[in-house]
């Protein structure tokens, strides 16, 4: 299968990120009006070859004289298997001359050992020396005259004199793996029962056999270079032999020569190749981690060296490497943890020639926990990286990475980065993906100075996380407003691991303090606060002046839940609802119960029964919390009421409850019998979170069986569901462009993105009547010829699949009108929560009674709701 790998743009292109983003006057003044220019880049996409393979990625990358060179793995899926192939691209760093080549790779004759014994695959191969550019003079060379598509051979005098692999290879993964080539390429992978190189699987035996090529190397000497990997493990016999190989190439894909690795590893000793460089003469300089972090050189007549063990402060850090970047000379930047505190990191230099390590300078203390992927190095920087909000550089010693490009001001809607090369002090070149799902693509990106950029009037939209979603309508609304241009503040930027709640902390801070942006994502603040302080615009009126939204039929209930007053202060695109369900036939066919009414039910139950599953003391309470939490503190009136005889009775069950979950509680056939605890009566309520009707089937015709009842948590007011917003948006009511941060939202109440929800609840009501008919009828999907396939849903009872049934109209009916009747949300106030969990211990442990500890709770409550409206 071919794709259009990456599209044309080397004429204009996408400088539309920056064109029509940004073309239009207005009225953009003060710091606001700045930030919209900070960090602007302009790109122009390269235009690339077309790859024949069904999937593919970048693994190694290299920039020199004007040239980069980037490795890559192409995959390619069949009904009998899978391949990969290796190929190099080549290209000047303006995009233009761009070549690639396929790296020549044997077939390998596999010889599966017997028992006792371990033989290497036979492997024709060059034993010339090679001159880098494929040519060999032995009868033996592999590399026949067609070997290399002649068309796409860099020829040696074309080839530059790379010195510097920046091992961009690895410096993605998540895992932490130092080496400098992440991706393994199988070119031959046999399961067990692999036959031998006679066809013949040998009686009685099991055995599985695979190669694949790590840690690819430019060499300075105009070479490819690889470490092949040799796995061979025999099940029968359990035999296990893993061998290493230096395999190189010329820059026209030929074979050159392979070396097989002798005393990497032992029985006695774990060791692994960390990275390599190559230098002019051919000489390559191994650094092995592992239990001695050591170093070995196999010069260019293939003559291998012993370990040489490093220091034991070399050593030291070498076996807490995070990320490794070969730089231009040869030396490494190397990014390591603290071996007593993970997250912690520092940055030191190493020179592999002379074994000697820089001083080692701390690095920021969010840089793990902001995610951003070292990429590679620079001139007036040490670090090129990168996160989800855009390229970042970093100098040894300063307390924080700074931004060089921003997606979002950039008009770019870029999920990462593959690869990037610095090419000078305002351009640099790379390999990303954009919008997740749409293939590898590669550009020079070019900074624009902001005297060159037209002012608009900037809106700020903050929060404590900003997601990609997000960031997309971003991006859709500057490209396509004349006028206004959103800047985005991500908090969650500040945190770290020493403060994960930095961001959260600031952003609520800066809002208390008269900091309000005029679009807020609500997610995890404390939001009655600001309605209290009268911080949020009234969005309900702003939906009655709408010309078509106020012709919208919406569901009521769900406004009126996140209403104050009367009042709707949040953007509310869609909801899922929370409850707690049980038998109809043990708990009634009702949807609310008080506390008295539920012990009185756990009281006539046999001894033993779980009234809610696997829960203890602090789980109750945050779960009391959520759904109740609002019976306590009135938003409205700012009235606490944690000393009520409805507390202290939750306070008074939650003691009966488990302080933890035991392995007795458990049990030997607890998960073998967990499916069927509630059909047969052995847990009473399950918790159950409604995001699609569909999706209850599970729930109800499987875990319970029979008709259900959607009863809720006990509280006193008989409301003990709520709805919970899956996004939630707010406007200041300080805002001067009010209209421009409707307009933005407004979207989201929309049919264009109503009908487009793919989880959560719609608010429209055509749309969520259209998720209620879609629930009945088996499961489907719609196959690549768009025709619909229906499939049966299975729900496995004590090891055994039963299909299940399709809801029914009733069934239906039921869940909706209990939906339909929920007019509560979902509460949460961190602060409070925290004040609850922090005094509940002395009640627990018998230090105080649960009237003296609720009155404490009463008096700490009520003095921070006081001092926050």
């Amino acid at each position: 299968m071919k794709k259009n790998w990456w599209k044309r743009a080397l004429s204009i292109g996408l400088v539309f990120g920056m064109t029509a983003g940004l073309c239009a006057c207005g009225g953009g003044k003060g710091q606001d009006a700045s930030l919209a220019k900070v960090g602007v880049y302009k790109m122009q996409e390269f235009d690339m070859p077309e790859i024949d393979g069904d999937d593919y990625n970048i693994i190694a990358t290299t920039h020199k004289n004007g040239k980069i060179y980037l490795m890559m793995q192409v995959h390619h899926w069949t009904e009998e298997g899978s391949s990969e192939d290796i190929r190099l691209l080549t290209m000047e760093d303006d995009g233009t001359e761009i070549k690639m080549t396929t790296l020549e790779i044997p077939e390998w004759d596999y010889q599966t050992p017997g028992a006792g014994s371990v033989d290497m695959p036979v492997m024709p191969r060059t034993e010339t020396e090679g001159d880098g550019n494929g040519e060999a003079d032995s009868e033996e060379d592999t590399g026949s005259d067609d070997a290399a598509d002649p068309e796409e051979d860099t020829g040696s005098d074309d080839a530059a004199d790379p010195e510097e692999d920046t091992g961009s290879d690895d410096e993605n993964d998540p895992e932490g793996d130092t080496g400098s080539g992440d991706g393994e390429s199988p070119e031959d992978e046999r399961e067990p029962n692999a036959p031998d190189s006679d066809g013949e699987i040998p009686e009685g035996e099991e055995v599985w056999e695979n190669s694949s090529y790590e840690n690819y190397n430019i060499g300075a000497d105009g070479n490819i270079y690889a470490i092949r990997r040799y796995y061979y493990e025999n099940y029968s016999t359990e035999t296990y032999t893993q061998k290493d190989y230096i395999t190189s190439w010329g820059m026209d894909g030929k074979l050159l020569r392979e070396t097989e690795l002798e005393g990497i590893r032992s029985e006695e000793e774990w060791s692994y190749i960390n990275t390599m460089t190559v230098a002019q003469d051919g000489t390559v300089t191994l650094i092995l981690s592992g239990d001695t972090p050591c170093k070995m050189t196999v010069d260019a007549q293939g003559n291998v060296s012993e370990k040489v063990p490093f220091s034991e402060e070399v050593g030291k850090i070498f076996s807490n490497i995070d990320r490794i970047i070969q730089k231009e000379d040869g030396t490494f930047l190397i990014v390591y943890y603290d071996e007593n505190d993970y997250s912690k990191e520092f940055l030191a230099t190493f020179d592999p020639a002379t074994d000697k390590m820089g001083e080692p300078q701390p690095m920021p203390g969010n840089f793990s926990y902001a995610g951003y992927n070292v990429m590679g190095t620079g001139t007036d920087f040490d670090l090129l990286c990168c996160n989800d909000s855009g390229v970042y550089t970093y100098k040894a010693g300063d307390e924080d990475c700074v931004q060089k490009m921003s997606f979002i001001n950039s008009d770019l809607n870029i999920s990462s980065f593959n690869s990037l090369v610095a090419v000078d002090e305002n351009t640099f070149v790379g390999v990303f993906y954009e919008d997740y799902n749409n293939g590898l693509k590669a550009g020079r990106f070019t900074y624009v100075d902001p005297k060159d950029i037209p002012d608009k009037t900037v809106l700020v939209l903050a929060g404590s996380y900003i997601d990609g979603n997000m960031k997309k309508r971003v991006i859709e609304y500057n490209r396509n407003s004349d006028e206004y241009r959103i800047v985005v503040r991500s908090y969650d930027s500040l945190n770290s691991y020493d403060d994960w709640q930095a961001g959260y902390g600031q952003l609520n801070n800066d809002i208390i303090t008269g900091n309000m942006p005029d679009i807020l994502i609500t997610a995890g603040l404390p939001v009655e606060n600001y309605v209290a302080k009268g911080l949020l615009e009234d969005v309900g009126s702003l939906i009655e002046k709408d010309e078509e939204l106020s012709q919208t039929e919406f569901l009521q209930n769900i406004f009126d839940a996140f209403s104050v007053d009367g009042k709707l202060y949040y953007v509310i695109p869609n909801f899922n609802v929370s409850t707690l369900m049980g038998k109809s036939a043990i708990v009634g066919d009702r949807t609310s119960w008080t506390m008295a009414e539920m012990l009185e039910l756990q009281n006539s139950l046999p001894e033993g029964t779980n009234m809610i599953g696997e829960m203890t003391r602090s789980g109750f309470f945050q779960t009391a919390m959520r759904f109740c939490g609002s019976d306590f503190v009135d938003v409205s009136t700012g009235k606490c009421d944690f000393d009520s005889q409805n507390f202290i009775s939750m306070m008074e069950y939650a003691k009966t409850l488990p302080e933890e979950l035991s392995e007795d509680y458990f049990g030997e056939d607890y998960w073998a019998n967990y499916e069927s605890q509630y059909r047969d009566g052995r847990t009473i309520l399950s918790s159950l979170s409604i995001s699609n009707i569909r999706d209850i089937n599970y729930s109800v015709n499987g875990y319970f069986g029979e008709d259900v009842s959607y009863i809720g948590f006990p509280t006193e007011n008989g409301k003990g569901s709520y709805a919970m917003a899956n996004e939630c948006y707010a406007i200041s009511s300080r805002s001067k462009n009010t209209e421009a941060a409707w307009e933005f939202l407004r979207y989201y109440l929309t049919e264009e993105y109503q009908s487009s929800l793919q989880w959560g609840l719609p608010v429209q009501k055509k749309y969520f009547d259209e998720n209620a008919k879609n629930a009945l009828g088996r499961p489907f999907y719609i196959d690549e010829e768009g025709n619909k396939q229906e499939y049966d849903e299975n729900f496995y009872l004590n090891g055994e699949a039963i299909v299940l049934d399709p809801l029914t109209q009733e069934q239906v009916d039921k869940v909706v009108s209990f939906i339909l009747s929920i007019d509560k949300c979902y509460y949460y106030n961190e602060d409070i929560i925290n004040i609850v969990n922090e005094e509940m211990d002395a009640f627990f442990t018998g230090q105080k009674s649960a009237q003296e500890v609720a009155k404490i709770i009463q008096n700490r409550a009520q003095i921070y709701v006081n001092e926050n409206r």
